[in-house]
């Protein structure tokens, strides 16, 4: 039995390194590229844009969150342990390094410890289970927080808003 759990794990990488996989525009037969993770249009983009076409559609975009999810879910008991959580993103950044010839560093280790916090507040029944029902209300809000013309697809032509630095990081970079 415990072969048998040991195997999944290494299956649901493999499975999300198929959509992991970089490629050239418009190459609909790999899934999204990259990165693993990240915030705003540009990473959003890596992650979902899965035909490379620059563009990407709400279909698309809440497709292979549902993939992840069921890939992710490796007992099938239709919700995520923090554990099944963080092992899939583990396995995309997995990925990511190898596909780039980097070994895991610091900002790595990093990442996986913001998998967990992230965790924490994605699972907002706080219950340590995160249902498919709390992911897709929070690709919902994602999905029109970057689609900011408003159009049905995030794609370049979304103008961004610029980001705002907290005071005490303006306050530092002022006094260099």
């Amino acid at each position: 039995m415990k072969r048998t759990v040991l195997l999944i794990p290494a299956l649901t990488v493999t499975i999300l390194a198929a959509c992991a996989s970089p490629g050239k525009p418009g190459d609909t037969a790999l899934g999204p590229a990259r990165p693993a993770g990240g915030h705003g249009l540009e990473a959003f983009l890596g992650s979902y844009d899965a035909n490379r076409d620059g563009k990407v559609t709400q279909e698309e975009y809440l497709a292979i969150r549902a993939e992840r999810f069921r890939n992710a879910d490796t007992n099938g008991d239709g919700v995520l342990t923090e554990d099944e959580y963080v092992a899939e993103f583990t396995g995309r950044l997995k990925q990511q390094y190898f596909d780039e010839g980097r070994e895991p560093d610091e900002h790595y280790e990093n990442s996986i410890k913001q998998a967990h916090v992230r965790f924490g507040i994605v699972n907002r029944g706080r219950n340590g289970l995160y249902t498919s029902e709390e992911d897709r209300a929070i690709a919902r809000k994602t999905f029109e927080r970057l689609d900011t013309n408003k159009d049905g697809v995030v794609s370049r032509d979304d103008p961004q808003p610029k980001r705002e630095r907290p005071a005490q990081e303006q306050e530092q970079n002022q006094n260099r």
